[in-house]
């Protein structure tokens, strides 16, 4: 039988029609993946959950198995039962919240966001990526973008910098995988499908492609069209085979394609890899034991992702919402439980826990946050994100990891892998695939 943990229910009342409820005791279901996974922020997480939501809102019952532990999967799960009603709250990537709203799973929450005394505590650009067609759809919970993270100590040992190109990149990744018994020099996500395998791809895409998506809104035709080249797609994909084959040693380990986003985490916190693209979220692994406390704490250094020649200094914008299902029969008490999820508290919470960018500005301004250097290394670089158009990126993410494979798996060359994939993602957008 489930266990469940008793939390508080908003006094207020909302004029909005989507989120009239009763007075009446109501059962939640929340899905949020850091607390339903095997990680470091998962037990902080629910510890807080279970101590100060039922101070908050007695009368309401939360189940406590938060859901599936990994993004995609929950993704897949709520298209095939969110219209049931549950879970009544999702927490989700951006790209998840886009998908879920072209498909009518989650219900804007404008009105009773510009009720909420906190919401100009949140960062505008953290709310423009959430809004679709002019309607707010999730509150952010936190933010963060891709960087270069890199084993400062290896580097200075054989005397090198951070890349901060391309074919530095590379070339130093052969470099210590050359020299380093057991160490990669560069830990890529490939796995088919995996969000982290496309959030990487698209970060090294949007230095190519001057900073912006690989598709535009035409308002005249009111479609969705091609905004880059099958060569600037090769040009990314000619990068992943450098990293595999280009070096002897590889730069990157043949055995991990296929890796995902676990493995490219532990593998760095281990010392299996000494440099990965990545977001911030990977300091809360220094509570997971001595070798990642003593290698992130100490030996790691964060830089600006590197650029290809004639590129942008440009980057993936995570935005992490809340979201109400557009079928819950308690979107009142839903709401009341995004406004805990969002507060100043458990923001503070989680984003020092798992060590990313708070969304809310006086989260920010904390000590904890103002004073701490890999804060401020990634915050430094938050300028710098692109957020993700409004399409429907499913087929689009499995489209680009497929052409990855082809190309690490020597099944295509670079440049007949960028034509495949531009003319596939061209007849998406013809198709109204987007």
């Amino acid at each position: 039988m489930t266990k469940r943990l008793p939390i508080f229910r908003f006094l207020a009342l909302f004029s909005a029609s989507i989120f009239v409820g009763t007075s009446h005791a109501k059962d939640l279901e929340l899905w949020f993946v850091p607390m339903s996974q095997d990680g470091p922020a998962k037990g902080p997480l629910t510890k807080w959950v279970s101590e100060n939501a039922p101070k908050l809102l007695p009368g309401v019952t939360l189940a406590n198995n938060y859901g599936p532990p990994i993004y995609q999967d929950a993704q897949q799960k709520l298209i095939v039962q969110g219209r049931r009603g549950k879970p009544d709250v999702i927490e989700a990537v951006l790209e998840g919240m886009i998908a879920y709203q072209k498909a009518g799973l989650i219900a804007p929450i404008d009105s009773e966001f510009e009720k909420w005394a906190d919401k100009d505590q949140f960062i505008p650009s953290t709310i423009k990526a959430l809004t679709i067609n002019g309607k707010l759809y999730g509150v952010p919970y936190n933010t963060n973008v891709r960087v270069l993270v890199y084993r400062k100590d290896l580097f200075q040992k054989y005397g090198i910098e951070a890349p901060k190109t391309w074919d530095d990149l590379v070339k130093d990744a052969a470099l210590i995988s050359s020299k380093e018994d057991g160490v990669a020099g560069l830990g890529l996500t490939t796995k088919n499908g995996s969000v982290r395998t496309f959030q990487e791809f698209i970060s090294f895409f949007f230095e190519v492609n001057g900073g912006e998506n690989p598709f535009k809104y035409n308002e005249s035709s009111k479609k969705w069209e091609m905004n880059t080249t099958p060569e600037k797609l090769a040009e990314v994909l000619k990068l992943y085979q450098d990293v595999f084959f280009a070096g002897t040693p590889s730069g990157a380990n043949q055995n991990t394609r296929g890796n995902d986003y676990q493995a490219t985490d532990t593998d760095y916190v281990s010392g299996k890899s000494a440099m990965v693209p990545m977001g911030p979220w990977l300091y809360s692994y220094r509570l997971t034991g001595d070798t990642a406390k003593k290698i992130l704490e100490e030996e790691t250094g964060v830089a600006p992702l590197p650029l290809p020649s004639g590129g942008t200094q440009a980057t993936y914008l995570e935005v992490k919402p809340l979201l109400i299902n557009a079928a819950s029969k308690d979107k009142q008490d839903a709401w009341a439980l995004i406004k805990i999820l969002a507060s100043k508290e458990f923001v503070a919470l989680d984003n020092q826990t798992e060590g990313v960018n708070p969304p809310r500005k006086d989260v920010a301004e904390l000590p904890e946050f103002k004073d701490n250097w890999w804060q401020q290394a990634f915050s430094s670089q938050l300028s710098t994100g692109v957020a993700l158009a409004a399409i429907n990126w499913g087929y689009v993410i499995n489209d680009i990891t497929e052409a990855i494979q082809k190309v690490i798996y020597k099944n295509s060359t670079p440049e007949e892998a960028g034509k495949a994939l531009y003319s596939t993602l061209e007849k998406r957008a013809t198709d109204n695939q987007l």
